[in-house]
């Protein structure tokens, strides 16, 4: 067995966690896969995995092979691709993870189109709110809301989208629509449900800096940033978030903005993986999503 097969051989059992499912994905023996980790063990001289009778991880020399394994498969099939005069037709599949809300507006309508361009690939999405492992799961690329804490993960930043205020027409003519930041507490928001006490906006002025923080709570609460969108559609309250999330009810007219010289904190959108360059059909979509997110942009302005 080659290197090139070794180490593929290797990135399919940690991704797998297990020598029998690996070995059952690949159609061949759980003996002929152990014994073939072992002669890559034997070659590189040092243990890839801790072997237990429950559970299958890596070592250290194993996390930091897996990260080098990735890069030289990546240029590899690079090569090889570029040699076949494919290296504009990626194949394979393509694994991706991505927030509820984050998948349900923006991600999953572009698959279409971009599995139209590029009809050698796959794709497995998986929509998940918290965070996925990517060695476990065997992703090749993450889109993450928020600050990104300290981590061993190679990431990019594709935009920082600031929160508008929003409610839908029904509401307003209802409640009326505060004016200040301070009218605000006088409504029903719509909250993450994490605290009994309800949830802190804090509100800068767009022109001046100015910042406040208040205190809202209402009638409803959620898990999901989809879910209290969609409870401002309802006109059950006042609704905090980005352009991207709002856009198909902003353009149907189900919500405006209200307070426009006032926003929410910025929210960042990064992408996550696991080392080297971002490349090959990862780094394809990734783009593909850039440019449909700069068709969200700004469309409460």
């Amino acid at each position: 067995m080659d290197r090139i097969d070794a180490m593929r051989l290797f990135l399919r059992v940690a991704d797998a966690g297990s020598f029998s499912r690996a070995a059952a994905d690949l159609s061949i023996g759980q003996p002929t896969v152990s014994r073939r980790i072992q002669d890559l063990e034997h070659q590189i001289g040092a243990e890839l995995f801790h072997r237990t009778t429950r559970a299958l991880s890596l070592t250290e020399a194993g996390q930091k092979f897996y990260g080098r394994a990735q890069d030289i498969l990546a240029e590899f099939d690079d090569a090889e691709a570029e040699a076949r005069g494919l290296d504009q037709e990626p194949v394979g599949m393509l694994r991706v993870s991505a927030p509820h809300s984050l998948s349900q507006i923006v991600i999953t309508p572009t698959i279409a189109p971009f599995l139209e361009k590029h009809p050698h690939i796959r794709m497995d999405l998986m929509t998940d709110d918290t965070y996925t492992d990517l060695v476990t799961e065997g992703v090749d690329v993450a889109f993450r809301l928020g600050e990104l804490t300290d981590s061993a993960l190679m990431a990019k930043r594709l935009l920082v989208a600031y929160r508008g205020i929003w409610a839908s027409p029904n509401y307003i003519e209802q409640f009326g629509a505060p004016v200040c930041p301070e009218s605000l507490k006088d409504h029903n928001g719509l909250v993450f449900r994490q605290s009994l006490q309800g949830q802190q906006w804090t509100l800068k002025h767009v022109e001046t800096g100015e910042e406040h923080r208040i205190m809202m709570d209402g009638r409803f609460r959620g898990s999901s940033g989809d879910t209290l969108l969609q409870g401002a559609v309802d006109g059950l309250g006042i609704f905090i978030g980005p352009d991207w999330l709002v856009c198909p009810h902003v353009k149907s007219g189900a919500l405006v903005r209200i307070m426009p010289e006032w926003r929410g904190a910025d929210l960042p959108l990064s992408v996550v993986w696991t080392g080297g360059k971002l490349r090959g059909k990862a780094r394809l979509f990734v783009e593909h999503v850039q440019d449909a997110l700069g068709a969200l942009e700004s469309v409460g302005s």
